[in-house]
């Protein structure tokens, strides 16, 4: 290979690691429970995962494109809805007809065609639910991370 071309690529590998450190650092600031996988990392080569008494455990993971996936269970009803709503807006959601907390349990989706995010989001009948976000852009992730930490803060 030419030297330009392995100069090039080495860059952007160097461009490439420092954006992955930037997401993991966003994710953790957003969502301070957040640490590093200690099991095996499947399908992405950023991890990051939780386990909080009062925010219920989950994981989210970086894939190669830039992407989030957040995967969070028994996460109390009231903080999700207050986070989904403050990031997105009052009725935003299939099923929802007004703010979510109002809705009550069940479960609400939504699809970003800008992004290809797919967001699900359940509300369950024992008070807590899920929240379950694919393909989310970075600062979207961080968004709805932040949203949900101020939202414990708000109930603490």
């Amino acid at each position: 290979m030419q030297p330009a071309v392995i100069t090039a690529i080495e860059e952007w590998e160097l461009a490439w690691n420092r954006s992955q450190a930037a997401a993991t650092r966003a994710m953790k600031a957003a969502f301070t429970p957040l640490t590093d996988a200690k099991h095996p990392k499947y399908c992405c080569d950023i991890m990051l995962d939780y386990e909080d008494d009062s925010l219920g455990a989950g994981r989210l993971c970086i894939d190669d494109f830039g992407r989030a996936t957040i995967e969070f269970d028994d996460v109390p009803n009231g903080l999700i809805a207050e986070a989904i709503d403050e990031v997105w807006g009052i009725g935003w959601f299939d099923g929802a007809d007004g703010p979510l907390e109002a809705c009550g349990p069940g479960t609400y989706n939504y699809d970003d065609e800008t992004t290809s995010a797919e967001y699900e989001i359940v509300l369950g009948d024992q008070g807590v639910g899920k929240v379950f976000v694919s393909y989310v852009p970075v600062p979207d992730a961080a968004a709805v991370l932040d949203a949900l930490t101020t939202a414990a803060a708000r109930h603490d």
